[in-house]
């Protein structure tokens, strides 16, 4: 069965499709800010884990409070780095579908469970701004396409 569309119905999908656009190129600036300060924060702290060690020699005086209380947090900071990453992809690959006017695969791409990822690895505004994403791509038209 097809559906006849209006002309403003295209219009507002558009206009829809346009202000998802505009969101995601601002969520992909900021994940571009996130992900080098996981990479700037695992640097400095494997930066101090590796000068607590040569400094130390390594008499095991420093073991819990000095090199696994620095290595800890730089593979909490190198997680948050790669799971940054594959936001980012999925972000990017959203805006791709935003532009191009795909409506049916920017539904597929757009996911809360990402979005949550995002809250918990990217610093929340990412993660926020995603599921305001979603919210709006529920609500855009397949059939206007």
């Amino acid at each position: 069965m097809t559906t006849v569309h209006s002309p403003a119905e295209r219009v507002a999908s558009a206009t829809a499709l346009s202000h998802i656009s505009g969101k995601l190129q601002k969520n992909l600036v900021f994940l571009i800010l996130v992900l080098m300060g996981n990479i700037a924060g695992a640097l400095a702290l494997i930066v101090a884990t590796y000068g607590m060690a040569t400094e130390d020699h390594f008499t095991g005086a420093t073991l819990v409070s000095g090199y696994l209380a620095d290595g800890i947090p730089a593979g909490f900071f190198v997680a948050a780095a790669v799971l940054t990453v594959l936001v980012a992809i999925r972000t990017w690959k959203m805006l791709g579908a935003a532009n191009s006017g795909d409506i049916t695969a920017l539904k597929q791409l757009s996911s809360p469970g990402w979005a949550i990822v995002a809250i918990f690895a990217c610093w929340v505004f990412p993660g926020i701004m995603l599921l305001k994403i979603n919210k709006a791509v529920s609500e855009l038209s397949t059939a206007a396409h």
